[in-house]
């Protein structure tokens, strides 16, 4: 059986499990659409793989050698074929063009879902196939040339195309209540993207009432029910909006662009804003006493100096 009929039979069976109807197969739902994608992009690589050998460019580790010619060719190394980071840099060496941010979302969506799942989870699993949705139409499209709906049968793109219709519905009107409320602060707002419900992880998150005022903003899940404040998950919006920035440009040698807050300990404290948008802590002391530059959260513990000069002043103590 070819690689790509894998990968159709595999996405066929996955939204099979959906429409059972019985919610212990969402996962299984879930996990059948995300190989049936790997697989497609794996049968991109064997089309542009060599005809002396289809399958090369899906092997994990190809090695150069002589041919009885003398020419130098290359050839596929074991029965281990590519993981998802050598797909993510085959495609972008051949110019595969591929969603990877909504693919990385997907996948870190499912990775949280097999841990947690419960029964009050269904808008989880239709969101991922709503986005694997789009992933799988574009990729059939612009880079198999294959018409979907011919490919995946009548029946099986029906029921993605509703699925994806009608979560991207819903999405649409939670995103437009939460934009009327003014949120304050940038960093909250740019960080609402990665809002989720606590209870069922659901993004399906409605603002009831656009007239409250931050943070005492009470949120309800469309998915579940559960009422819940932003109080209770801005600092996972933040670490989840930022880690990546933080990440970064620590490895770089840079700073981070939140901290860990000094009077609410929540990591909320955002450089830029200047202030924590949990608890509304701004720095005590603002400049050094002593040479006037500007001081950071982690001098608030020096009481009015830079880590320098205080470093200075208690050597001067002890002399």
């Amino acid at each position: 059986m070819s690689i790509l009929q894998n990968a159709i039979d595999s996405i066929q069976i996955g939204i099979e499990d959906y429409e059972d109807g019985d919610s212990r197969r969402n996962v299984s739902a879930v996990r059948n659409i995300s190989a049936g994608t790997l697989l497609l992009y794996k049968e991109k690589l064997c089309r542009l793989s060599p005809e002396h050998d289809k399958e090369l460019l899906i092997k994990q580790n190809i090695r150069p050698i002589h041919t009885e010619a003398g020419d130098i060719t290359f050839e596929g190394k074991g029965n281990k074929t590519v993981d998802v980071q050598s797909i993510k840099e085959r495609f972008s060496s051949l110019k595969v063009a591929v969603d990877w941010k909504r693919f990385d979302e997907i996948n870190s969506l499912r990775n949280d879902l097999e841990h947690y799942y419960t029964s009050k989870s269904p808008d989880a699993i239709r969101e991922i196939i709503a986005k694997s949705f789009i992933l799988i139409r574009d990729f059939l499209v612009n880079e198999l040339n294959e018409s979907p709906q011919e490919l995946i049968g009548d029946e099986c793109w029906g029921s993605l195309l509703n699925v994806a219709e009608v979560y991207s519905a819903e999405e649409s009107a939670c995103k437009e209540s939460i934009d009327k409320v003014d949120w304050k602060y940038q960093a909250v707002e740019d960080a609402l993207k990665h809002l989720r419900c606590p209870a069922c992880h659901s993004s399906l998150i409605h603002a009831p009432d656009e007239n409250e005022v931050y943070p005492n903003i009470g949120l309800h899940c469309k998915s579940c029910n559960h009422e819940f404040n932003i109080e209770e998950v801005i600092e996972q919006c933040i670490d989840d909006s930022l880690s990546g920035e933080a990440y970064t440009a620590v490895k770089e040698g840079g700073e981070s662009p939140y901290e860990t807050c000094l009077e609410c300990d929540k990591s909320t404290y955002i450089i830029s804003e200047g202030c924590c948008v949990a608890c509304g802590y701004e720095l005590e002391y603002q400049n050094c006493e002593m040479c006037e530059e500007p001081l950071s959260l982690n001098d608030q513990w020096n009481e009015g100096k830079c880590s320098y000069c205080q470093y200075k002043w208690e050597k001067m103590m002890a002399e």
